[in-house]
């Protein structure tokens, strides 16, 4: 009996010293062992938008095998699952450290647009702060003026007239909000303001009316 016992410890060692592929991934069978497996599996939950499992698999990437050669890749995908997930401002933080560890990577372009995006989307019509819509619009007019952005700059460019466009209707929204509660004065420079800073942006006549009615009041 004892004889067998020790039989069956001596081979246990063995196999465990030998690294038996059946014991160490007893507990997950299916878990890949090394960066290409790992990073396999995690486009694999991408391209089926599990995002949540992609990130997973790629913040475990990054940690286990922090020099793997498709690195910058890993940390653009990580900003992209939590944007697809509508995580702005986590998206941003990755995309800004993406940037800062590769800033002539092909990618950074896209990662400051996205980083723009992530602001844009956060956008509410309703709201009379206009921060969100500034920083997306200073976002999108930065990567405009960048002649290495290529596409991305063109693409910038259309989001920044349509950030403009949105600080004008802001604007118009703040004239009416005030009119209705009897605050003519603030009515009357929301409407000004938009004739000044956000011209020619479709709401020139109603803020000329605006600006008319509350004139003298």
């Amino acid at each position: 009996m004892k004889y067998g016992f020790w039989a069956f410890v001596a081979v246990l060692a063995v196999l465990v010293l030998a690294g038996c592929p059946p014991l160490w991934n007893a507990e997950n069978p299916d878990k890949p062992a090394n960066a290409e497996g790992l990073f396999k599996n995690a486009e694999n939950h991408f391209a089926k938008k599990e995002y949540s499992q992609a990130q997973e698999s790629y913040e475990r990437l990054k940690s286990a095998f922090p020099d793997f050669k498709k690195a910058p890749q890993v940390y653009m995908r990580i900003g992209d699952c939590l944007f697809n997930r509508h995580s702005y401002d986590q998206a941003i933080s990755r995309y800004l450290q993406f940037v800062e560890l590769y800033p002539a990577h092909k990618e950074a372009a896209r990662a400051k647009f996205n980083v723009a995006m992530a602001y844009f989307h956060q956008i509410k019509n309703t709201d009379l702060d206009n921060s969100i819509v500034t920083r997306a619009a200073d976002a999108f007019k930065v990567l405009a003026g960048d002649t290495n952005a290529g596409e991305w700059a063109k693409k910038a460019e259309e989001k920044y007239k349509e950030c403009l466009r949105k600080l004008a209707e802001k604007e118009y929204y703040k004239a009416q909000t005030y009119w209705s509660i009897g605050n003519y004065r603030a009515a009357h420079l929301a409407a000004k303001r938009i004739l000044e800073e956000y011209p020619k942006l479709g709401l020139d006549e109603k803020a000329k009316d605006m600006e008319q009615k509350t004139k003298d009041r």
